[in-house]
């Protein structure tokens, strides 16, 4: 996982819960005096301990805390760089562009980013299907981030989770509604 997921993760954890559970929770999944660098690469279980443990922390279930720390997520990131959200005039010219180039700018600007596998169909002028497939299985989190780019556009969106990997699918299926309010 990149440092700058986690550098997201701690704006958030710092942000809702304070600097001391950010701290607690570094000195019990990371190694002594770790810092999380932007461009370079970390253990995941660093990252899904932290999250597990924010979940028991506030008592709900842990896709819960995943998809709410997607939609934080999508801010943290469109804020990081904006030259690639800038390319988006509006929510679905983003999400249909997710892998030809948000994927590809990624790609240039990380070394092994190890993305997700994700493509996108428009049925319908207010629907998308988008199909996603990863070993790590972070669906919600690709949920959260739908709904934070929504919310970066003002698009309100209904997403359906058709299919998940996690029921042993070997990939998810959301359907995005666009809705007017």
């Amino acid at each position: 996982m990149k440092g700058i997921i986690f550098n997201v993760l701690e704006d958030m954890i710092v942000e809702k819960c304070g600097m001391a559970v950010w701290n607690d929770l570094l000195a019990k999944h990371a190694p002594p005096d770790r810092v999380y660098i932007s461009g370079k690469s970390y253990e995941d279980n660093e990252l899904f301990a932290i999250a597990s443990d924010v979940a028991v922390l506030l008592n709900i279930p842990l896709q819960h805390v995943v998809k709410a720390f997607g939609d934080f997520l999508f801010q943290g990131l469109a804020s990081r760089h904006k030259d690639v959200i800038a390319q988006f005039s509006d929510f679905s010219e983003l999400v249909m562009g997710i892998h030809d180039v948000i994927h590809v700018e990624v790609n240039k600007q990380y070394v092994e980013p190890a993305l997700p596998t994700i493509s996108c169909r428009s049925p319908s002028a207010n629907q998308i299907e988008l199909t996603y497939s990863s070993p790590r299985k972070l669906c919600f989190c690709a949920e959260g981030l739908l709904f934070g780019a929504a919310r970066h556009y003002g698009q309100q969106i209904k997403i359906e989770h058709t299919v998940c990997m996690h029921n042993g699918a070997e990939h998810c299926i959301l359907d995005i509604e666009l809705t007017h309010g």
